[in-house]
């Protein structure tokens, strides 16, 4: 605010006391003014820090700040980051009509659209979610198990060896082969690649900024119209892609098909994305852990693998695949004594509740620590909790319980570098920053 702006504001003084008073006021809000400033450039560096290394840019305000601390996105602006078990709990099992989430959600990735089951809130998205869980459970699952099997060892069969390979990239086309056949029904691999094309061109990092108004003022190259655009060219392409996989174009359009493309997108973006980092997770740590990955080895195929389950819950809780569960109160709300105003963005960070709940050895790779037990719900967050789980847990499980030991069972696993790989932010995932880069040799049988 201009300073003659705020004197022209004032109401005249009488006394020289008053005076004085006035002036006291005018430089105290100058020097408000300044400060606002000053926090402008340490709000940039908080966002830059959080893109580049968001574990430890977590960590370490935690342990500066306390339990709930201000932290800034690029994409998403001011959040305030809830770093404590208890409060993660208290919000995402607070009473319904307490929170919005997929209000939130579309501030944190605004690529997504207004009319999907991860942006819908109250009786619209359960009555989504209702429509959508036969996907994603009971027969949906049980049909599409062996399918995962098969398209896994396909996949690793033609793994290099003895050089190093980046996991992930292979894991993405995996994941969403899956996804495509579970969502779409379409098995054709020319068409699971067109459709890969078009996911890929309407994700590009410019669209996220879609989500920052002021750029809207770019107009035909904003990033908003390129995210419309990218919208646009992804339904065009899903329908070429769904009549490129029918034998008989007058057949009956099937229940997926009827979805609509916006929610297909949301559904092939989370299933793709976070699958792929999970699984790359494990493999980058199991690279570290050659007798975790010896235990699994050895267990024999079946229904109980307790070795695998271990690892798996131990891989999610090190390193989940988001770094977003997030929620907006609908009105003011007290958390950790505070008093929360309506609007503002919660940011529960899942690397970061684990690592406050573990209670020893919080950093390191540990599959003894859920060998034979699972983990707590209610600290245990990579699929988020309440009744905003989410609605792919199981299929992600399933996925993780099946291409591992596709994995695993074939190959030795050693890291290519010096140290472990980091986290680095890709969209609100959490991805190895080389990739999951390994190098393989065969395993003796």
């Amino acid at each position: 605010m201009r300073r003659e702006g705020m004197d022209h504001q004032l109401p005249r003084s009488t006394t020289g006391q008053e005076e004085r008073y006035d002036r006291n006021r005018i430089e105290a809000g100058c020097r408000r003014d300044e400060s606002e400033r000053r926090l402008g450039p340490a709000r940039l560096r908080d966002a830059v820090a959080f893109q580049r290394q968001p574990v430890e840019t977590l960590v370490r305000r935690r342990r500066m700040d306390g339990s709930l601390f201000q932290l800034t996105s690029a994409v998403a602006g001011r959040m305030l980051v809830v770093g404590a078990p208890d409060l993660a709990f208290d919000v995402l099992h607070a009473p319904p009509g307490t929170y919005l989430t997929g209000v939130a959600n579309r501030r944190i990735l605004p690529v997504l659209s207004e009319n999907c089951v991860l942006t819908l809130d109250g009786e619209a998205h359960r009555q989504r979610r209702r429509e959508l869980a036969p996907l994603f459970h009971g027969d949906g699952l049980n049909t599409i198990a062996p399918v995962m099997r098969e398209l896994a060892g396909r996949e690793v069969e033609g793994w290099p060896l003895g050089r190093p390979f980046a996991v992930l990239p292979r894991m993405r086309a995996l994941t969403l082969s899956i996804a495509v056949r579970l969502i779409l029904g379409i098995e054709n691999s020319e068409c699971v690649a067109q459709v890969e094309r078009h996911l890929r061109r309407a994700v590009r990092p410019y669209s996220m900024l879609s989500g920052v108004a002021a750029l809207s003022r770019l107009g035909s190259v904003s990033p908003q119209a390129a995210l419309e655009r990218g919208h646009r060219a992804f339904a065009h392409g899903l329908a070429e892609s769904v009549r490129c996989r029918r034998e008989d174009p007058g057949v009956e359009a099937s229940g997926p098909e009827l979805l609509g493309p916006e929610e297909v997108f949301s559904l092939l973006l989370a299933a793709r994305e976070t699958t792929a980092a999970a699984v790359a997770w494990a493999i980058e740590l199991l690279a570290w852990s050659p007798q975790a990955a010896a235990a699994v080895a050895r267990e024999p195929a079946g229904s109980q693998r307790p070795s695998l389950d271990a690892v798996i819950w131990e891989s999610l809780r090190l390193r989940p695949p988001l770094v977003d569960i997030v929620r907006q109160p609908v009105g003011s709300v007290r958390l950790g004594g505070r008093k929360i105003p309506a609007g503002t963005l919660l940011l529960i960070p899942p690397p970061l509740i684990h690592r406050e709940a573990a209670t020893e050895e919080r950093d390191r790779f540990d599959m003894a620590r859920f060998l034979g037990h699972p983990p707590d719900p209610h600290t245990w967050l990579p699929f988020g909790g309440g009744e905003r789980r989410c609605l792919g847990a199981s299929l992600a499980m399933l996925e993780l319980r099946e291409i591992l030991p596709q994995i695993i069972d074939r190959f030795h696993l050693l890291p290519t570098g010096s140290e472990p790989e980091r986290p680095r932010l890709y969209g609100t995932a959490l991805v190895p920053a080389a990739g999951a880069c390994v190098v393989l040799s065969q395993r003796r049988r």
